[in-house]
């Protein structure tokens, strides 16, 4: 006898070995149709085929949120644009559209108002119950990869996270499988990404560790969020990564350094200038950086003397100190960006920089000396350009033999290179635009 069996919201393996066993239990023709969350249960029970849940279109998410916010009817005037608004949010996942337009049903236009302006703050809690699901399925490793992912890594190169993420401790090049098998990230074009709303679910997850103390909280990318902790000297060894857009402020921005003494479990450290980050167009770099610099100056008090020496990545555009922590030596640091600072030198005397590999310090321009990179075997990339007061590039770099890059374009005052080159992985070498 055929038969038509529909299993729903399949966790563990053993629970489809117990209902539906092998291929020669039902007779021919018949059909078994299994949902879950879980692409790598359906590839170890060997099914036929496997179908991924596609969002809906606008048409039908139109027709599907009317059904729950109008009974089928249509919107009435000054309706329309909060129903678009309503969509933009879902994104086109059918349990999203359900719960919000059955939350709006008989509500008055004021209402709706309120209620999708509060989404912007809090989160659905019937929609967040469900997608939070797999992520509590998920062990320590694979949480710290996602959360991450969501709160800094979106939109960014997999295999470059891959390595940054290496450099912490952690173990993406399974965590980030296991990710997209649990439908929580997808790929594209060697990208990472995710729905907008399960990355709202992990915002969620962070705001939950303290809903009241922003300093508790282990991730921080929200500009005001970030602003309060810097200025109110409010960060505590929970927090483990932050950034901040610069070129999206508006006011001054005054801090004492020693807001970074209590923080001594970061990670990730990214104050950055969104306009002008990823591009190789420098003439609209500078255009932006000068622009951003005469409107807000980012002004420090203290003597910075710490930095935490678990930071595996570090980017502080405009950083603006002549040198970095005499006692920092973050021996997971992978990348190094401080692109417009106002740096001397980096660091004094030989340091060990083991996992070192990218050093971006681009119109740096009261750079003079390079330091000596003995003990940053790894490095592969380092951009120079327009660093206009540098003399000196320490004769190390000459035994660096995985570096890949160095451009020097613009060092015109650059009077001491070393003469014994050894670079063996060396492919581009982009010299002076002007030389004395």
């Amino acid at each position: 006898m055929k038969v038509l069996i529909i299993i729903d919201d399949v966790n563990h393996r053993q629970q489809l070995k117990a209902l539906v066993g092998n291929h020669d239990w039902f007779s021919s023709g018949s059909r078994i149709i299994i949902t879950t969350r879980d692409k790598s249960l359906l590839t170890k029970s060997k099914v036929d085929a496997i179908y991924k849940v596609k969002e809906l279109d606008r048409d039908k998410a139109l027709m599907l949120f009317f059904h729950h916010a109008f009974e089928d009817e249509s919107p009435t005037e000054g309706f329309v644009q909060l129903c678009v608004n309503a969509l933009h949010y879902t994104k086109g996942i059918p349990l999203a559209l359900k719960v919000l337009g059955s939350f709006l049903y008989c509500r008055s236009k004021a209402e709706w108002e309120s209620g999708l302006e509060k989404l912007k703050v809090f989160p659905n809690k019937e929609i967040q119950d469900v997608l939070r699901i797999s992520f509590d399925g998920l062990d320590d490793n694979e949480k710290y990869i996602f959360l991450d992912i969501a709160c800094f890594y979106k939109g960014q190169d997999k295999d470059y996270i891959t390595k940054i993420l290496e450099s912490g401790g952690f173990f993406p090049r399974i965590g980030i499988s296991i990710l997209i098998e649990k439908s929580l990230i997808t790929i594209s074009d060697n990208k990472l990404y995710m729905h907008d709303l399960i990355q709202e679910m992990a915002w969620e997850v962070i705001r939950q560790q303290s809903i009241e103390v922003l300093g508790k909280r282990s991730r921080l990318w929200v500009n005001e969020d970030v602003i309060n902790v810097l200025t109110t000297n409010t960060g505590t060894e929970a927090v483990e990564g932050i950034v901040l857009d610069l070129s999206t402020l508006r006011d001054q921005l005054r801090f004492n350094v020693d807001v970074f003494t209590k923080m001594n479990k970061l990670r990730v450290l990214r104050f950055y200038f969104a306009s002008i980050d990823g591009t190789w167009d420098y003439d609209l770099i500078r255009m932006k950086y000068n622009d951003w610099y005469v409107r807000c100056k980012l002004h420090l008090s203290g003597d910075l003397k710490f930095l935490s020496k678990n930071l595996y990545y570090l980017c502080w555009h405009g950083y603006p100190l002549k040198s970095l922590p005499s006692d920092f030596h973050p021996r997971n640091l992978v990348e190094l960006d401080m692109r417009f600072s106002r740096l001397e030198q980096l660091w004094e005397r030989n340091k060990s920089f083991p996992m070192l590999e990218f050093i971006e310090l681009s119109y740096s321009q009261h750079l003079i000396k390079t330091p000596d990179f003995s003990e940053a075997p790894k490095l592969r990339r380092m951009i120079l350009e327009d660093c206009t007061s540098l003399v000196k590039v320490h004769p190390s770099i000459g035994a660096l033999k995985y570096l890949t890059v160095l451009n020097l374009t613009g060092c015109k005052n650059l009077k001491s290179f070393s003469s014994s080159i050894h670079m063996e992985s060396l492919h581009f070498l982009i010299s002076l635009a002007a030389q004395n």
